[in-house]
């Protein structure tokens, strides 16, 4: 089973405050659930968000 998580866990988990994460559901740029007047984030969506934000390190150039 896949693991929900509450905003404050989401805000744990990812450095953000709380009001970012609720402003990131309200845009939809997070997928959550609507569990009643509760919201869940599953672990395994923000995981995959957070990896397609990556950005790579730079390959180390020589001679600079």
């Amino acid at each position: 089973m896949n693991r929900l998580l509450t905003v404050k866990q989401v805000s744990e988990t990812t450095g953000w405050r709380e009001s970012t994460v609720r402003a990131k559901i309200l845009r939809r740029a997070i997928p959550y659930y609507k569990l009643g007047r509760s919201v869940r984030v599953s672990e395994s969506d923000l995981l995959e968000m957070l990896e397609r934000a990556r950005v790579p390190a730079r390959e180390q150039r020589h001679g600079r």
